[in-house]
Parts: C-alpha cells; sequence; structure tokens
C-alpha cells in the first residue's frame, strides 16, 4: 500500500469528532493497521498546520519509543506492586485506587498526548537509532574570493564584515550579502569582471544577496558564480545545482541565469531552478514575474505557476504546475507528488549527506507522494517511507541499503 496524500485549501479540523480520535489514529500508525480512510484523516490532518506536522513527528521518534518502553516498565512494576498489594488490603480501598488509576491513565490519554504502542523488535530500535544519528547540518558553504582565498560559512560562526573589490561585505551564520555600488563605474566597461563563488556541499544551504540585491537560496551541493560587481550590461550569473531567486527589478539590466545548457532571462521576478548533472535536466518553476527560458535552439515564455523543462537531448516544454512542491526545500519541507522512490531518495540524500543503494531495479519505480521536514533526524524519513509498505531499510554508518520486504 504506498502513502498518497494531498495539498487541500480551507481544510476544518472538524473532521475529527474529538481529539482522542486523532490518539488512536496515531497509536494505528504506529501499528501499522490504518485503513486507506484512516490514512487519509491522518495524512489531512498533517497537512493542517506545522504544530501538527511537529506533533507527529515527535510521536514517531526515537527518543518518544524510548520514553514509552520506559514508562511501560514503570507500569509493569507498578502493577505488580499493586497485585501485593490487593493481597494485603481491603477490596474497597483496592477499588478505590484502580479508579483513581483509571482516571489518571484517561487524563493522561486525552490532553497529554500520552500513547500506548506495541513492543519494539531490538533490531528495530537499533536501526532507528542509527537513522537518527543521521542529522541535517542546515547552513554551511564556502565562499571562494576573486582572489582564490576560501572563507568558510555556516553555523557557529561570529557576524562579519570585511571590504572586498569596492564592496561592503557582510556574512552571518545563514547568509552573506553585498552592499556598495550596485553597478560598477565606467571602467568596468574596460576591466574584467570579478567573480565569488558560493558554494553548498551536501547536507547543507547558504543564501547570498548580491550587490543588485537580488536574493538568491542555494540548496544542497549547488553552486552559484556571480560577479562582485556587476557591470552595465546584462547581469549575469552561473549556478549549478538548484537555486530558489528572488531578482531585484531593473529593466535596464536583464537579470541573466546560466545552468547547464540553459539560459533564464528576467527583468525581476521569483523562481525557482533545477540543474544537478546527474538528473541530466533542467527545470525552472516561475513563482511571480516572467522569465524566458533557452535553449541553443529554442525558447518558451514562462508565467506564475508554469515550469519549462530542458531535457537531456536539448528538448524544451511547459506545463502548468502547482509551484508549491518545488520551492518548499528553501521553507524546511520535502514535498513530493507521485515520484519515484529513486527521485526521492537522490532528494533526500542529497540533504543527509547519504549514500542510497537499492537492491534491485523495481524498488526504485515505488511511486511516493507526501510531506517530511527537512530539519531533524533521517530517522524521521525513514519512518515515512516505510509507511509506503514492503520495504527495509538498513543503514550502515551513512549508507542506506533499501531492499524489499
Amino acid at each position: 500500500m504506498f502513502l498518497m496524500c494531498r495539498m487541500r485549501e480551507n481544510y476544518e479540523y472538524d473532521m475529527f469528532e474529538n481529539y482522542s480520535e486523532v490518539v488512536m489514529l496515531l497509536v494505528k500508525v504506529r501499528q501499522q493497521n490504518l485503513t486507506e480512510e484512516e490514512e487519509e484523516k491522518v495524512r489531512s490532518w498533517r497537512e493542517e498546520s506545522p504544530e501538527n506536522e511537529v506533533l507527529y513527528a515527535k510521536v514517531m521518534s526515537v527518543e518518544f519509543m524510548k520514553m514509552k518502553m520506559a514508562q511501560r516498565a514503570r507500569t509493569d512494576s507498578e502493577r505488580a506492586y499493586a497485585k501485593v498489594k490487593r493481597r494485603a488490603q481491603r477490596r474497597v480501598r483496592v477499588r478505590r485506587f484502580c479508579y483513581l488509576s483509571s482516571a489518571v491513565a484517561s487524563v493522561f490519554l486525552l490532553l497529554g498526548g500520552w500513547f500506548y504502542f506495541d513492543r519494539m523488535e531490538l533490531s528495530g530500535l537499533e536501526r532507528l537509532n542509527a537513522a537518527s544519528e543521521i542529522i541535517a547540518e542546515g547552513s554551511k558553504a564556502e565562499l571562494i574570493l576573486s582572489s582564490g582565498e576560501c572563507v568558510m560559512l555556516g553555523k557557529g560562526q561570529l557576524d562579519s564584515v570585511w571590504m572586498h573589490e569596492g564592496m561592503e561585505v557582510h556574512s552571518t551564520e545563514g547568509r552573506v550579502s553585498y552592499t556598495g555600488e550596485r553597478l560598477c563605474r565606467e571602467k568596468c566597461d574596460t576591466e574584467e569582471l570579478q567573480y565569488n563563488i558560493l558554494r553548498v556541499p551536501r547536507g547543507g544551504e547558504y543564501s547570498v544577496v548580491l550587490g543588485d540585491g537580488t536574493s538568491v537560496c542555494l540548496n544542497s551541493e549547488s553552486e552559484l558564480r556571480y560577479p562582485v560587481q556587476f557591470d552595465r550590461g546584462e547581469r549575469r550569473v552561473f549556478l549549478r545545482g538548484e537555486g530558489y531567486f528572488e531578482v531585484a527589478k531593473d529593466p535596464e539590466h536583464p537579470f541573466v541565469v546560466e545552468v547547464e545548457d540553459a539560459k533564464i532571462e528576467v527583468l525581476g521576478t521569483i523562481f525557482n531552478v533545477s540543474g544537478y548533472a546527474e538528473e541530466e535536466r533542467v527545470v525552472t518553476t516561475l513563482v511571480e514575474g516572467v522569465v524566458r527560458l533557452s535553449s541553443d535552439n529554442e525558447s518558451v515564455l514562462l508565467e506564475p505557476n508554469e515550469q519549462g523543462v530542458l531535457d537531456k537531448d536539448g528538448h524544451l516544454s511547459k506545463v502548468e504546475v502547482n509551484v508549491f512542491p518545488y520551492v518548499a526545500w528553501q521553507k524546511g519541507l520535502f514535498v513530493f507528488r507521485q515520484q519515484s522512490l529513486e527521485r526521492v531518495m537522490q532528494v533526500v540524500s542529497r540533504w543527509y549527506d547519504v549514500k542510497v543503494v537499492f537492491k534491485d531495479e523495481e524498488t526504485k519505480r515505488i511511486s511516493f507522494t507526501g510531506n517530511m521536514r527537512r530539519y531533524g533526524n533521517f530517522e524521521q524519513v525513514v519512518r515515512m517511507l516505510e509507511m509506503t509498505g514492503g520495504l527495509n531499510f538498513n543503514i550502515e554508518g551513512r549508507t542506506i541499503y533499501i531492499t524489499e520486504k
């Protein structure tokens, strides 16, 4: 049974008669015995709000399982003690004790979200412990200056400011930005432009604000080459991997992104570009404005909610799409809509910096639809994918072996 879900607008929470139904459905998720109707209810509830997704992830986590196992062990001890006590005390007192225990348990169940789960096999717990050690690192990058000097950026660094090629460069944990003259003075017409390179490794992401005010968020395993200062002609940058662009408007100086064999021309707009070499295609998804996607032989004009694709054979096409799944990564989400498991793991492995090995080709073609948080333990991703049914994830270090059950 494949996990299928769809986004719903203006969804009402009254699909559940009361909170206890949420509790019971989450219990059944852990027991893997949901009906199709119940699966749909859980998926819709999760998508209704970030808070619901956070609760779901917490309940499915290894830490929560350990807590419940410890709680069960304590409960078993208390029950054994109560059994001995029943033999020594009068029946009336025993009934009072049992009634009170039941009432307290009900309050915890309905108001505190304390759930009962079946015991997990030790091998399964060890597997999830291994997954919980794989964590997305988040903000990290290296900035290669025009002089060849390399500056490491990311979490833990102190905010800093320095001068470079006439621009003031500000760097923080998650972003580097350039301020100063928006365009070179007249000497740029005769002098060669000075380029910087922002390189984001696997398992990271980082943002840059260019000298013209354009903002670019780079996804894992991506690279942007850009002038420190733009000249007085077009504003041209070079992308490898994936980037989310918010281009500063300047009708007199068109903004151009070159990625693989494609060229994207804009005046001022918001769009996402994915052009990883191993995927053998360039995908441009337009959020706002207008862009022209071109190859050597043809071009297409894109409007909001349209996507242009340049395939490995040089053919250009465009389709109308829901842009959310294609831009959700820079909002902290993985969103997949009827994607093959091979494609899903390609994206996930890039973010968590892991290697994925499929034991058979058929498994690669399993279809998956669902939403997952980008931040947190890899364990949560494993749980989601296992809900597709019929899959085993064997984790050895940073290598994930996927087999059918």
